[in-house]
């Protein structure tokens, strides 16, 4: 089916009963009436580098057995975290050397917050632990 206005069709069958609006995409062109432009779409400008989004950071940070404070429902403690913001996006993983003790305690981190993440477990572990701290912004 298409739709005439006058004798000016505008409005054609598309694919898949889709209907295609005639002329609509003159409208957008730099001389239409509303053009699209890098701006108005969000695009990066012409020229640009790839700084512009916070660059993530790795590092690799102890918890110590010592450093373990207990009670009744498991134990606790906070290390310094560089960088580590309570509104930052973390993805906290165990090193590769720490994952069996890491997980035998059940280990977990349940807090972050202005340079320190505070990490929960069931029990102390059996020994220091090294975790990988990724901040991605």
């Amino acid at each position: 089916m298409a739709v005439y206005f006058g004798t000016n069709k505008v409005l054609d069958n598309g694919v898949a009963g889709t209907s295609l609006v005639l002329g609509h995409a003159d409208t957008h062109s730099a001389n239409g009436t509303d053009p699209i432009t890098p701006e108005s779409i969000g695009a990066a400008p012409t020229q640009h580098t790839h700084t512009y989004a916070a660059v993530p950071t790795v590092q690799t940070v102890t918890i110590p057995v010592s450093g373990w404070t207990s009670y009744s429902f498991g134990c606790t403690q906070t290390v310094s975290v560089t960088g580590m913001r309570g509104t930052s996006l973390v993805i906290v993983t165990a090193h590769p050397d720490s994952y069996d003790p890491y997980m035998a305690a059940r280990v977990r981190c349940t807090v972050q917050g202005w340079e320190a993440l505070t990490f929960s477990s069931r029990r102390i572990p059996s020994e220091d632990l090294m975790v990988n701290v990724m901040i991605l912004g």
